[in-house]
């Protein structure tokens, strides 16, 4: 290959890695939502509701078995060997005055996408710990 084409390919290969790094409409309006979204308890009885709500969403829709659970943390074994399916680290952050935020994250080991896709795992997660009361 010559150097004219050699430089043609590698400009295209960047400008092609970069329209993959821009953020569509649609991801961005999701990625709002999750925000929005974010499960608040308040007080030891609706913390508890709402925790343990978080632990049954992750048993029956993450990928990956639960491998750590505190009052703070769930977390699930990391994904791997390029599977598809949602490992998931689940924290519950202090807002003073006996509230916290409990905050989902998700993410897999392909890298050419997740099963459920990470941001509607959010949304969904987000809505079912919310709903949860004492």
């Amino acid at each position: 290959m010559n150097l004219p084409r050699m430089r043609l390919a590698a400009t295209a290969a960047a400008l092609a890695l970069m329209a993959g790094c821009a953020q569509s409409p649609e991801r961005q309006a999701l990625m709002s939502e999750a925000q929005r979204t974010v499960p608040v308890c308040d007080g030891e009885r609706d913390c508890t509701a709402k925790w343990e709500a978080a632990q049954l969403w992750v048993v029956r829709n993450a990928g990956f078995k639960i491998q750590t659970v505190t009052n703070v943390l769930i977390q699930t074994f990391n994904a791997s060997n390029h599977s598809i399916y949602l490992a998931a680290t689940i924290t519950k952050e202090p807002q003073g005055g006996g509230r916290y935020r409990i905050l989902s994250s998700f993410g897999c080991a392909n890298m050419f996408g997740c099963s459920p896709e990470p941001a509607r795992a959010i949304i969904e997660f987000n809505r079912f710990v919310a709903a949860a009361t004492p």
